[in-house]
């Protein structure tokens, strides 16, 4: 069985009430879940990575533990994967909450989103920030922010996140431009 369709299968599985596929699913997917984990961090503290006290598969465990609650809710293997992603990028942002409280004497933490930028200049935001404007895009237009998600968290190239869809490349093409510069206007503090 290929492995897309044998997740959507274990995933399938958990959500008809076998116990043991959704750990057979967190065991097939936990590789690529860690490097998602690894990409939201760096993109988070770039070059400071190695000083955040969140270690990717800290970011994974979390991530597993808030998915078990909903298993039942997954569709396939594109709609877990987004779903994970959802989950770090808010378990990424409480973090930070938790980081920057007064309490703490945190700095608010500012991250490059490489790729974003429109005028070759990098784009700042806080994980807070990024999560907060992918759920409105999502409002908006669920596609669109399915491409951003996987071209900017999981690193996708654009004829990827088209097979994943199942749409074609130019549509993935102009989703991306669309939601770059909704993003742009949407994080900028100007």
């Amino acid at each position: 069985m290929e492995p897309r369709t044998d997740l959507t299968v274990l995933l399938q599985r958990a959500a008809g009430g076998d116990a043991g596929a959704f750990d057979q699913a967190v065991e097939a997917t936990y590789g690529q879940l860690e490097h998602i984990a690894r990409r939201h961090l760096n993109l988070q503290y770039g070059a400071r990575a190695g000083s955040a006290t969140l270690e990717p598969s800290a970011l994974v465990h979390e991530a597993f533990l808030r998915l078990r609650d909903q298993r039942s809710g997954f569709e396939n293997r594109g709609h877990f994967y987004a779903i994970a992603t959802r989950v770090m990028l808010r378990a990424l942002g409480d973090y930070e909450r938790r980081r920057n409280t007064d309490k703490r004497g945190g700095e608010r933490i500012r991250v490059t989103l490489t790729g974003l930028s429109l005028k070759g200049q990098p784009t700042l935001t806080s994980a807070i920030d990024l999560s907060s404007a992918l759920d409105e895009l999502e409002a908006l237009d669920e596609r669109k922010a399915a491409v951003v998600r996987q071209r900017l968290l999981w690193g996708l190239t654009i004829s990827e996140i088209a097979e994943a869809l199942e749409v074609s490349v130019p549509t993935v093409e102009r989703d991306w431009r669309f939601a770059r510069a909704w993003l742009q206007g949407r994080l900028t503090d100007d």
